[in-house]
């Protein structure tokens, strides 16, 4: 039975019997964990983080290496993020960012990168000062790379013809389709060049690019009907 040390974020945490709770994070170098935490409702103070949600932590858990539930031993609050819940939008934006982490990432597989961009992306939300809706597309397009779940935007999703400047943007095939494959999805849109070329551009940069404010509705209409379209299960934190 290993035993581990890591920074953690704290994505969800549900009661467990009537002291202990169970929590899944994400971890800087061990990717996400599930983890139980025994006593922590009971005694409170044993324990010197109460590993809420959005709150950066550093752990100490025993790796079970026969279970996907490992016994956290030790939980120290590093960072509580406060300026998070300083307005509902706020809050929101970050609760949605840490549910889609949840959902796109794999149990126990390092996510160094994925685990840097969610936690800049809550200290730029605690700081405040950044364009929420443009700082929403980036995290989104930039998770979902990473993740292996990204929009196709250079060649269609239904004949796989290469697209340069133009297509229809189709949430439910996954992408752009061409006008010969329209037919595959007929409430699909026209995507505009600067929709696309924006698209692009979240994808690839390390840092939130400017963004022109008149395409943030356009972006956010089309990412949230993809999630809709292509995960697993509905995402509680996204609403219209």
């Amino acid at each position: 039975m290993a035993i581990h040390t890591a920074e953690a974020i704290v994505l969800r945490r549900y009661p467990f019997r009537e002291t202990s709770i169970t929590l899944s994070c994400l971890t800087d170098g061990f990717g996400k964990v599930k983890g139980l935490v025994k006593g922590l409702r009971a005694q409170p103070n044993r324990h010197r983080s109460a590993m809420e949600p959005c709150t950066v932590n550093r752990i100490v858990f025993y790796d079970t290496r026969t279970s996907s539930l490992h016994l956290v031993s030790q939980c120290e609050l590093l960072d509580p993020l406060e300026g998070i819940q300083r307005d509902l939008d706020t809050a929101r934006l970050a609760a949605l960012c840490v549910e889609l982490v949840d959902t796109v990432v794999p149990l126990d597989e390092p996510q160094p990168a994925t685990y840097r961009l969610l936690k800049q992306t809550l200290e730029r939300l605690a700081l405040g000062g950044a364009e929420p809706q443009a700082l929403r597309a980036y995290f989104i397009v930039r998770l979902l790379r990473l993740a292996g779940f990204q929009p196709q935007l250079d060649e269609c999703t239904g004949c796989g013809q290469p697209i340069h400047t133009s297509g229809y943007w189709s949430a439910r095939a996954g992408g752009l389709l061409c006008p010969s494959c329209l037919h595959e999805d007929p409430n699909a849109d026209p995507a505009r060049p600067e929709l696309l070329e924006a698209l692009e551009t979240l994808s690839k940069s390390d840092q939130p690019p400017a963004l022109d404010a008149g395409l943030l509705p356009g972006l956010r209409q089309r990412l949230d009907a993809f999630l809709r379209w292509r995960l697993d299960k509905p995402l509680k934190t996204l609403t219209a």
